[in-house]
């Protein structure tokens, strides 16, 4: 998948890495032509990876990080170089994701003296990434990413706008709820097998939007083989997304930063989840509709998780967009 605009003209950091790396020396290649900024891949023998910045501005220093180093040089004509290089492999995809990102957040908006400070503030939204392994994620994230990137896809882009759709998906930032539009409406997604009866719900919020209007949208999914009909995965439905946001770089950007919250990166075990979207179910959480708040609770109980039965007639359905 590719991230930001590279997929519309730059190339993925990867390629030019790969390309530097084959001549064996200490080299530095600017990443696009017509990237407004001075970012340049970077490589040092024998195989230590990174990317660097110039800025007019010396930026201030993180915090040491595990897996990477952040280096600064004055430079003679008066700039600062700031470089970021991986020394951890196995964190290549998650350290290649940070850099490709990192083009894309500074492709408008960001002016030189504002680089050094832009790079390191992108760095830090990855930082839990690149402080754990890089194993992809696990089936149940996996599974909830696919449903809410599907509710985004299908129901709130086009409802909404990119900009606006984007804005609402708040799960991620930690939000009770997945979704909270501009009107005070919220959803909470649920993804569960074609032929489920029922869905966990995770604490006493969950189901709780105060006097706000709350949908529970089950996105029903059937595991299929990755050459079945209407098939999808997790990163085609990100790559779907991120196409819809190609002219809008700052919308892409916070789609981005959503993902990397979510603990999303390029891995091949991303892709082995195919499944078939068979409908998006639409319940109004009412008065009457099954659920525990923290006034339902006796006092003295701070957080449950349960499961709930879902109602089976007078469903209401959203439609499904599959490309």
């Amino acid at each position: 998948m590719t991230t930001h605009r590279a997929k519309m003209t730059m190339p993925r950091i990867e390629e030019i890495w790969s390309a530097l790396r084959s001549h064996g020396v200490a080299s530095q290649r600017r990443i696009d032509a017509e990237h407004p900024r001075d970012l340049y891949a970077d490589f040092a023998p024998p195989d230590q990876i990174g990317l660097i910045a110039i800025c007019s501005v010396r930026p201030s220093l993180p915090r040491p990080l595990r897996a990477i180093s952040v280096e600064l040089g004055h430079r003679d004509d008066g700039r600062w170089s700031l470089r970021i290089a991986l020394h951890q492999p196995t964190l290549l995809p998650v350290f290649a994701a940070l850099c490709d990102d990192i083009v894309g957040a500074t492709t408008s908006g960001i002016d030189e003296a504002q680089l050094g400070t832009a790079v390191l503030a992108r760095l830090q939204r990855w930082r839990s990434l690149l402080e754990r392994d890089a194993a992809g994620l696990d089936e149940a994230t996996l599974r909830g990413l696919i449903g809410e990137l599907v509710v985004l896809r299908s129901h709130l882009i086009p409802l909404l706008g990119a900009r606006a759709g984007i804005a609402a998906w708040r799960g991620p930032r930690g939000a009770p709820q997945d979704f909270l539009l501009p009107d005070g409406q919220r959803i909470e997604v649920k993804a569960v097998n074609w032929d489920a009866g029922d869905v966990q719900i995770n604490g006493l919020q969950q189901l709780d939007p105060g006097p706000d209007e709350l949908t529970l949208a089950v996105v029903r999914l059937q595991v299929t083989g990755s050459l079945a009909q209407s098939a999808t995965n997790a990163p085609r439905l990100v790559g779907q997304v991120r196409e819809l946001l190609v002219d809008e770089p700052d919308t892409l950007a916070e789609f981005n930063d959503s993902l990397a919250l979510v603990g999303w990166h390029d891995h091949s075990s991303h892709d082995e989840l195919v499944v078939r979207i068979m409908s998006i179910e639409v319940h109004p959480v009412v008065e009457t509709f099954p659920r525990l708040t923290i006034s339902d609770v006796p006092p003295g109980v701070t957080d449950v998780v349960y499961r709930i039965a879902l109602p089976m007639r007078n469903i209401v359905t959203w439609p499904v967009i599959d490309d």
